[in-house]
């Protein structure tokens, strides 16, 4: 199957995932998120025990502070999440692209970034992997990099790995929803809302 704009007339769709309009939704994602910081924090620090155990100790040791260090760290973390929010969405966009070889459509919100592709109907192993790249791609450059960088560098790759797991929470229950589907099932996608759609009774 391939990407399509124009959805074939004998599928039905299945249901939506809204954040936009579901804000117990919303909630929920931010909670499993919250989750999702603690197991990501753990896992990855875990990982970069194991790679650099002789560096580990010294990465999140914590030493007295002047205000315009503290002032400079929450600056330093606040660029992070910003810098992970646009890859995370570019990765997103790059792998609409590749299979649609359209321009997808991008947005930031206060509570959270989309990229899109709302004139497309996404057949489901194109979609799933579109959702899951950027968990994917950015957990394994980041521990890649765990090998390299240097000593001061490995709290900033630490911090953009778990927040980039937490924040991939919404990408993770939409594909845990798609595996349920058929093969021949379609995905729209038009940023803040996700709908199924599947071959009925012609």
């Amino acid at each position: 199957m391939q990407p399509t704009q124009t959805l074939p007339g004998h599928y039905q769709k299945i249901g939506t995932v809204d954040i936009s309009k579901d804000k117990w939704l919303m909630l929920l994602f931010n909670f499993v998120g919250i989750i999702g910081l603690v197991i990501s924090g753990w896992l990855f620090l875990q990982i970069l025990v194991w790679l650099r155990p002789g560096d580990a100790e010294q990465v999140f040791s914590v030493e007295s502070s002047s205000i315009t260090q503290v002032v400079l760290f929450l600056g330093a973390l606040l660029a992070l999440v910003i810098f992970n929010t646009f890859l995370h969405e570019a990765i997103h966009g790059f792998f609409f692209w590749l299979f649609t070889r359209s321009r997808p459509r991008f947005a930031f919100r206060w509570t959270y970034a989309y990229a899109a592709a709302p004139d497309w109907y996404l057949p489901k192993y194109q979609y799933l992997v579109t959702a899951l790249a950027p968990l994917l791609l950015i957990s394994l450059m980041g521990i890649l990099l765990f090998l390299f960088v240097p000593t001061g560098w490995l709290a900033s790759v630490w911090f953009v790995l778990v927040i980039n797991a937490a924040g991939a929470v919404g990408d993770m229950a939409v594909a845990g929803w798609l595996l349920w589907q058929p093969s021949s099932c379609m995905a729209q996608d038009v940023g803040n809302a996700i709908t199924l759609f599947v071959p009925g009774q012609q």
